[in-house]
């Protein structure tokens, strides 16, 4: 749910220190980071949403008067008590006028604050010009508080009904797994908040990616791809005398980002972009 998400494969084969310089170099070159996002739910209505293709974006994204907030550390985490911090998560909302609904699940020193007109942003009653004049008094507020690193507004993300084309989805037993259910990942919840990777980068370090693939060419990101063994950037993998294709890194690449379509099967985030950096060369490792 971070703006960038990097995936390495390096199996049998380091690089050495100035080749790993160079690819964490490329890789960086196009790449934008947020410091965390943190999903606020609706509370899931009966039935099916069913939403018409015009409205579809604007109902599942909707920002509210709610924020994430980091909390700065004075001491090591190690030394960090519990008690102490959500002591003074209820002292700095209280600075900024904000409500405190406690941490973020298990992950200390991150809360969620919360407007008083929280709900009427919920149900819309609010207009626009009115929540932009609390959305810019609160972040006034945070940003001027020196306990808090950083804060990110939360946005909803509406269930909605996802069904598949790809003749292979119904293989994926990783994905979705009936006849098992603990067996599977546990994915496809996150799906039914559309969060499917969109606005994520991933960088397969790896022996190629055959980009032009049908299911990777739509979530191809060329900006962040690169070959280190030709230096350019087309990331093709090579093929050998018997004509034999590497094909471990666009394995890897369809496994994370294929995409959403009448062919083969879907990636994890199948809405996420893919980069490939052209590395490991054919028999270097076994596949």
């Amino acid at each position: 749910m971070t703006k960038v998400l990097q995936s390495c494969f390096l199996q049998y084969c380091l690089p050495s220190r100035n080749q790993a310089l160079i690819m964490a170099y490329v890789w960086l070159l196009q790449m934008n980071y947020i410091k965390g996002v943190f999903l606020n739910y609706v509370p899931e209505q009966q039935g099916t949403l069913e939403v018409a293709e015009d409205d579809l974006e604007e109902i599942q994204e909707q920002e509210v008067l709610s924020w994430a907030v980091k909390i700065k550390l004075n001491t090591h985490r190690k030394e960090q008590n519990r008690t102490n911090m959500d002591e003074k998560a209820e002292l700095i909302s209280l600075d900024t006028g904000l409500l405190n609904y406690g941490q973020v699940g298990e992950l200390s020193e991150h809360y969620l604050f919360v407007h008083e007109n929280y709900n009427q942003s919920l149900n819309r009653s609010l207009d626009t010009e009115q929540t932009e004049v609390i959305r810019a008094d609160v972040e006034k507020a945070l940003d001027e508080h020196e306990e808090i690193m950083w804060y990110i507004q939360q946005t909803i993300r509406r269930r909605t009904k996802r069904e598949f084309r790809d003749p292979g989805y119904i293989r994926q037993w990783h994905l979705h797994n009936d006849k098992y259910p603990e067996m599977d990942i546990n994915v496809t919840k996150l799906w039914e908040y559309n969060i499917t990777g969109t606005g994520v980068v991933i960088a397969v370090i790896d022996d190629g990616l055959e980009w032009n693939n049908p299911d990777i060419e739509a979530n191809y990101c060329p900006e962040g791809s690169w070959d280190l063994n030709s230096n350019d950037g087309d990331p093709s993998p090579e093929s050998s005398d018997d004509g034999t294709k590497n094909r471990h890194g666009t394995r890897c690449a369809g496994e994370i980002a294929a995409a959403a379509n009448d062919f083969c099967a879907v990636g994890v985030a199948y809405n996420s972009r893919i980069s490939g950096l052209y590395h490991l060369f054919m028999g270097s490792f076994f596949l």
